[in-house]
């Protein structure tokens, strides 16, 4: 047994030892009056908002002489709970964590939703896509992690940029907490007919995230990985849980060798069933109809299961035409059905007459066949905007879009009669070359805009250039400095380039604008709902297109936020001739 003095000593003892352990930690604070640090301590709880205490209690000690106060603040904890998702560094284009942390989230959404009503060019689509994918912190305010993810995901969805979606879902495993995000790969690799990639994306998925129609895929994923215990093995747990899909576990009853045979029903509620009939069924026959969903559609393109019999039946012929309209069907597949319709050769010699007798579909299928055996460059291409006026007809022009862009372009543009060369142009599906025509006798035109062109080329060659181009236009009594050579030099000036000291241009530029809202934006240093507002003003327009007033007042609102990289792409389109 042991003693009294004995207890006493070994109570003597831990207090002395808690003591030595937490000395460190109390510091060299005075002795205070327990009681009166009570009610010190009650006063600094109401005044912390932002600090929250820990009490740990000494299991020897007793009343408040054993209770050690640990501050937590709180601000720090909501900071490390705030994830950053995204594809690029903040760097890459002089962006910041904190582009949106200073922004209400409720503004945010407002600038996307009236972005997202908008057809948007592709130099705004490419600028919301970095400003959204940006590596940052959600605002702290009407837009928190999960919501602003969704945002994004849908984005990426709606636009179907596959890669940018995977690319994502590579970089943040937490990605895979949304499976939307999972399904809609899975359905794009699927309803193209490509199983092993569609049964990779379902590895993206997370653990904890629990999706019927991605679980089921999963199994059969396994099965066709040759994986059938494994697949087994969460086929039971699924049916464990509470699975009640008497098809698909017939179907993968049958394609694990329980069974030897299998329903032949084609059921199209989703693709995955639609997919398990096709591949479980003896004799593949399907129809699709206006409700038929486009993922299936798409499947039956390709893999090659499209099976037009009956061209005479306009109803049939309309449907596909419609799905492709609808981008539920490939536009290549139309051109097919009409190279397998039977014309003869003075229907095809007369065809600018014969069309007139017939239905739509037919017409467009014998005008195309046409175009494409006659010899005659005027008669080609007067075939190829008949077509394409048939199109516009039944509104059904964009499947014509891609192809009569090809049609155009197989022709010698030296071949092209004179007044068909505007005609042929206009409707050619260009893209800008990247050759650029210099005039050093125009600043924004000259040289000097290598310096944007080559991402703030070296300053020594700028400011030579600069002198060079300088001494030019000084020596032109009549030129006049337009709002795109004060764009240039605002520029310049904003990346250090040292600039004659009889150049006045700021007289000029004090009589430009900049709209108030933006610049106060940019006073706030909300750099991410800027961008926003930046996206929306560019919108449909090329940078090209846009009027030198809205471009002076971007550059200087990208000057005044040091994104100089987005700045040299702006000013890369805005100000050179490219022929």
């Amino acid at each position: 047994m042991i003693s009294l003095s004995n207890l006493n000593k070994s109570i003597l003892f831990a207090i002395f030892f808690i003591v030595l352990i937490f000395r460190p930690a109390l510091g060299e604070e005075e002795p205070v009056d327990i009681w009166e640090k009570q009610e010190t301590q009650t006063e600094e709880k109401n005044e912390g908002n932002n600090e929250k205490d820990i009490t740990i209690e000494s299991p020897i000690l007793s009343e408040d002489v054993g209770k050690i106060v640990i501050k937590i603040d709180e601000n720090k904890i909501e900071e490390q709970s705030r994830s950053v998702i995204g594809i690029f560094d903040p760097e890459e284009n002089n962006f910041n964590l904190n582009m949106w942390s200073g922004t209400d989230g409720e503004d945010i959404k407002k600038v996307l939703k009236r972005i997202n009503k908008l057809k948007l060019s592709k130099p705004s689509e490419d600028l919301l896509f970095q400003v959204l994918f940006t590596n940052a912190y959600p605002p702290k305010k009407n837009l928190n992690s999960e919501e602003f993810l969704k945002i994004k995901i849908d984005w990426l969805i709606k636009k179907k940029r596959i890669k940018d979606l995977e690319t994502l879902l590579n970089n943040n495993p937490e990605v895979g907490k949304n499976s939307k995000a999972v399904n809609f790969l899975v359905n794009e690799y699927l309803s193209s007919a490509d199983i092993k990639s569609a049964c990779d994306k379902i590895n993206f998925i997370d653990l904890e995230i629990q999706n019927n129609y991605l679980e089921k895929f999963k199994i059969y994923c396994l099965i066709n990985d040759d994986r059938k215990e494994e697949a087994q093995l969460i086929f039971d747990l699924l049916i464990e849980k509470g699975l009640n899909d008497k098809f698909f576990e017939e179907k993968i009853n049958f394609l694990l060798g329980i069974t030897n045979k299998t329903n032949q029903k084609i059921l199209d509620n989703n693709l995955l069933n639609f997919y398990l009939s096709h591949i479980t069924s003896d004799d593949f026959k399907y129809e699709p109809n206006d409700k038929t969903d486009k993922y299936i559609w798409r499947y039956l393109s390709s893999a090659n299961l499209i099976q037009v019999n009956n061209f005479e039946d306009e109803d049939v012929i309309l449907k596909y035409e419609q799905a492709a309209a609808q981008n539920s069907f490939e536009n290549d597949e139309i051109f097919k059905i009409y190279l397998k319709m039977d014309f003869n050769f003075n229907q095809l010699l007369n065809s600018e007459e014969i069309y007139k007798n017939l239905k739509n579909y037919k017409a467009r299928a014998l005008i195309y066949q046409s175009i494409l055996l006659s010899d005659s460059v005027e008669r080609k291409i007067n075939l190829a905007f008949l077509l394409k006026d048939l199109f516009v007809k039944d509104k059904i022009f964009n499947i014509y879009v891609e192809e009569l862009s090809i049609i155009l372009k197989s022709i010698n543009p030296e071949e092209i009669p004179e007044d068909y060369v505007e005609l042929v142009n206009n409707n050619l599906d260009k893209k800008l070359t990247n050759k650029i025509k210099f005039d050093n006798e125009i600043l924004h035109r000259s040289k000097v805009i290598k310096h944007f062109l080559d991402n703030n080329a070296k300053i020594g060659k700028t400011e030579k250039d600069f002198k060079s181009v300088y001494k030019k236009i000084k020596k032109n009594k009549k030129y006049f400095v337009s709002i795109k050579d004060i764009v240039v030099l605002e520029s310049l000036a904003a990346d250090g380039v040292s600039l004659p000291e009889d150049l006045d241009y700021s007289t000029l530029s004090s009589q430009l604008t900049v709209p108030q809202n933006l610049y106060d934006l940019a006073n706030q240093n909300q750099i991410g709902l800027v961008m926003l507002k930046i996206v929306e003003i560019i919108g449909e327009d090329n940078i090209s297109d846009l009027d030198p007033e809205t471009i002076y007042f971007l550059n200087k609102i990208l000057n005044e936020l040091n994104l100089k990289k987005i700045r040299n792409n702006i000013l890369s389109e805005a100000l050179p001739v490219k022929v």
